[in-house]
């Protein structure tokens, strides 16, 4: 495949493209494009046609450009995304009933949570950040935080270095506890079997997430529910734990881990 005079594949620069999209922005200009992925206009005018013409991209309103639904079709193949979200939804499902607050199931992906699946609860006061193949910083929820503390020491050591910051003055969500805390604090959810964050994405908000059982081969994943910091007392906890706990143990049982 050819590469460019920088030595990037066709592929990558397809991916460049393809990461300039996201929530915060469905619909892009060709300006925009060639700004975000830092293309030149020739090659960026040559990829857009390219993956217009796949079906990967196609076009949005006031000449914009979206992600097409064939790359949603090539991506609801995933087998282990569609394994878990299948498994996952009818207990899910049962913990929103019960809970009456958002739920979603992530899995372990790099430095990144990946949700797989949610259901918002239209009754929550609270807002529903994650999204379906949409990412957050392991630390930054609950469902992430109970994924690390699963990893092994050096797995948690090495996110801590990538993800640390000095302070958090130009993001209050940022990883400033000292490696010995998040240690600490990772080794408590272990023990406990159970992971809560607090006011780590949106004030007033927090979350709490367990580690499920998976099958030899399947990526680690979590379900988790978000709520209101008043819904989640010390005194709420272990029924709010004890009902993700039911589910996550029929989410194991059905991806056939027990």
């Amino acid at each position: 495949m050819a590469n460019s005079a920088s030595g990037e594949s066709l592929i990558e620069r397809f991916d460049r493209v393809l990461s300039a999209f996201g929530p915060a922005r469905p619909e892009l200009g060709f300006r925009e494009i060639c700004r975000a992925t830092g293309l030149p206009p020739s090659t960026v005018h040559r990829i857009l046609g390219d993956m217009k013409r796949a079906g990967w991209l196609e076009a949005g309103s006031a000449q914009t450009y979206r992600v097409g639904t064939r790359l949603w079709e090539l991506a609801s193949r995933s087998a282990s995304a569609e394994s878990l979200a299948a498994a996952a939804i009818p207990f899910m499902s049962d913990v929103h009933a019960v809970l009456r607050q958002h739920v979603h199931v992530g899995v372990a992906e790099g430095h990144d949570v990946l949700f797989a699946e949610r259901i918002a609860a239209s009754e929550s006061t609270v807002p529903l950040r994650s999204i379906v193949a949409g990412r957050l910083p392991l630390h930054r929820s609950a469902t992430g935080l109970a994924l690390l503390s699963q990893c092994s020491a050096e797995v948690v050591a090495q996110y801590h270095r990538a993800a640390w910051v000095p302070d958090a003055a130009a993001d209050p969500a940022a990883l400033t506890a000292t490696a010995e805390r998040f240690a600490a604090d990772l080794a408590v959810f272990a023990r406990r079997g159970y992971a809560v964050q607090r006011e780590r994405i949106d004030q007033g908000t927090g979350g709490v997430a367990v580690p499920l059982k998976v099958p030899a081969g399947h990526r680690a994943a979590a379900p988790g529910t978000v709520l209101p910091l008043t819904e989640m007392r010390d005194a709420d906890l272990p029924a709010i734990v004890q009902t993700l706990r039911v589910a996550g143990h029929g989410i194991s049982r059905a991806l056939g881990a027990l």
